[in-house]
Protein backbone atom coordinates (compact mmCIF):
# COMPACT_ATOMS: atom_id res chain seq x y z
CA UNK A 1 0.00 0.00 0.00
CA UNK A 2 1.51 3.37 -0.91
CA UNK A 3 1.43 6.12 1.25
CA UNK A 4 -0.47 9.40 0.52
CA UNK A 5 -0.55 12.44 2.43
CA UNK A 6 -4.59 13.03 3.12
CA UNK A 7 -5.84 16.09 0.73
CA UNK A 8 -8.34 18.85 1.85
CA UNK A 9 -10.87 18.81 -0.70
CA UNK A 10 -10.03 22.87 -1.48
CA UNK A 11 -6.70 21.42 -2.45
CA UNK A 12 -8.27 18.53 -4.62
CA UNK A 13 -10.85 21.19 -5.96
CA UNK A 14 -8.00 23.61 -7.09
CA UNK A 15 -6.65 21.31 -9.82
CA UNK A 16 -9.66 20.09 -10.58
CA UNK A 17 -12.56 21.37 -13.50
CA UNK A 18 -15.00 20.91 -11.27
CA UNK A 19 -13.64 24.01 -9.60
CA UNK A 20 -15.30 26.14 -11.78
CA UNK A 21 -19.05 24.59 -11.22
CA UNK A 22 -18.20 24.90 -7.48
CA UNK A 23 -17.45 28.75 -7.38
CA UNK A 24 -20.28 29.24 -10.20
CA UNK A 25 -22.71 27.25 -7.88
CA UNK A 26 -21.46 29.74 -5.03
CA UNK A 27 -21.75 32.75 -6.88
CA UNK A 28 -25.16 32.12 -7.66
CA UNK A 29 -26.30 30.79 -4.17
CA UNK A 30 -24.62 34.60 -2.96
CA UNK A 31 -26.76 35.93 -5.76
CA UNK A 32 -30.34 34.54 -4.87
CA UNK A 33 -29.45 35.11 -0.87
CA UNK A 34 -28.53 39.02 -1.57
CA UNK A 35 -31.58 39.33 -4.23
CA UNK A 36 -34.40 37.46 -2.37
CA UNK A 37 -33.78 40.72 0.16
CA UNK A 38 -33.53 43.02 -2.72
CA UNK A 39 -36.95 42.29 -4.56
CA UNK A 40 -40.39 42.57 -3.61
CA UNK A 41 -41.22 40.95 -0.31
CA UNK A 42 -44.52 39.39 -2.06
CA UNK A 43 -42.53 37.09 -4.38
CA UNK A 44 -40.00 35.47 -1.82
CA UNK A 45 -39.56 32.02 -2.39
CA UNK A 46 -41.86 32.11 -5.69
CA UNK A 47 -38.15 32.39 -7.89
CA UNK A 48 -34.61 31.35 -7.75
CA UNK A 49 -31.85 31.94 -9.22
CA UNK A 50 -30.89 29.30 -12.59
CA UNK A 51 -27.73 31.41 -13.94
CA UNK A 52 -25.85 34.37 -14.75
CA UNK A 53 -24.60 33.88 -18.70
CA UNK A 54 -23.42 37.18 -20.73
CA UNK A 55 -25.05 39.04 -18.31
CA UNK A 56 -28.27 37.87 -18.25
CA UNK A 57 -29.44 36.34 -15.13
CA UNK A 58 -32.19 33.94 -15.44
CA UNK A 59 -35.08 33.11 -12.80
CA UNK A 60 -36.73 30.10 -12.29
CA UNK A 61 -40.20 31.23 -11.30
CA UNK A 62 -43.26 29.02 -9.36
CA UNK A 63 -46.05 29.85 -12.30
CA UNK A 64 -47.09 31.79 -15.43
CA UNK A 65 -48.45 34.42 -12.91
CA UNK A 66 -45.37 35.37 -10.53
CA UNK A 67 -43.47 35.16 -13.99
CA UNK A 68 -45.91 38.59 -15.64
CA UNK A 69 -45.62 40.11 -11.92
CA UNK A 70 -41.38 40.25 -12.21
CA UNK A 71 -41.58 40.84 -16.10
CA UNK A 72 -43.96 43.75 -15.11
CA UNK A 73 -41.66 45.10 -12.74
CA UNK A 74 -38.70 44.16 -14.28
CA UNK A 75 -37.10 47.42 -15.30
CA UNK A 76 -37.12 48.71 -11.63
CA UNK A 77 -36.42 45.13 -10.50
CA UNK A 78 -32.94 45.26 -12.93
CA UNK A 79 -31.80 49.28 -11.08
CA UNK A 80 -32.31 47.12 -7.22
CA UNK A 81 -30.42 44.32 -8.76
CA UNK A 82 -27.48 46.08 -10.63
CA UNK A 83 -26.94 47.99 -6.76
CA UNK A 84 -25.37 44.90 -6.19
CA UNK A 85 -24.50 43.67 -9.20
CA UNK A 86 -23.63 46.14 -11.63
CA UNK A 87 -22.67 43.10 -14.48
CA UNK A 88 -26.58 42.43 -14.86
CA UNK A 89 -27.58 43.99 -17.94
CA UNK A 90 -31.11 42.09 -18.79
CA UNK A 91 -33.36 39.33 -16.70
CA UNK A 92 -35.45 36.44 -18.11
CA UNK A 93 -37.41 34.67 -16.64
CA UNK A 94 -38.69 31.12 -17.03
CA UNK A 95 -41.54 29.25 -15.76
CA UNK A 96 -40.40 25.68 -13.95
CA UNK A 97 -43.50 23.29 -13.60
CA UNK A 98 -41.16 21.46 -10.93
CA UNK A 99 -40.44 24.27 -9.07
CA UNK A 100 -41.96 22.98 -5.42
CA UNK A 101 -40.04 19.87 -5.62
CA UNK A 102 -36.26 21.34 -6.26
CA UNK A 103 -37.38 23.65 -3.56
CA UNK A 104 -37.31 20.98 -1.00
CA UNK A 105 -33.79 19.93 -1.73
Amino acid sequence: MKNHSIKSISQILQNSNLRYVVEKANLLNEMNAKIQKLLPEQYRGLYRILNLVDNQLTFSVQNATVRQGLWLQQENLLKLIQTDFPQVTELQFKISPNFNQLNRF
